[in-house]
């Protein structure tokens, strides 16, 4: 399923009944509007069902935090969420003094 991100400056904008905020991806099924959306300079359109942390409002966050059983996560700031979440999805960070065989 495509996503859409709109990388524009407007506050928000609506295009094809859609309402699209800056940088929060919007699931579109119509193919349609996928490919004129293709064509904008202000969109980002991933075919990939993977959105990046980053993009996610507080709200999603906390919700994919809840579902993770991460404790503690409805005091958390966003920055806070995703280290937690990533840590989880990729099992931490390696350091690079750890390179010991």
């Amino acid at each position: 399923m495509p996503y859409v991100t709109y990388r524009g400056k407007n506050a928000s904008l609506r295009l094809y009944s859609i309402r699209f905020e800056p940088a929060k991806p919007v699931l579109v099924e119509d193919s349609v509007v996928l490919e004129k959306l293709h064509e904008h300079p202000d969109f980002e359109v991933k075919t990939e069902k993977i959105i990046p942390l980053e993009d996610l409002s507080l709200p999603q966050l906390k919700d994919k935090a809840k579902k993770a059983g991460i404790e503690g996560f409805a005091d958390m700031k966003k920055p806070e969420l995703i280290n937690e979440l990533k840590a989880l999805e990729g099992g931490g960070v390696p350091d690079a003094d750890s390179n010991t065989p």
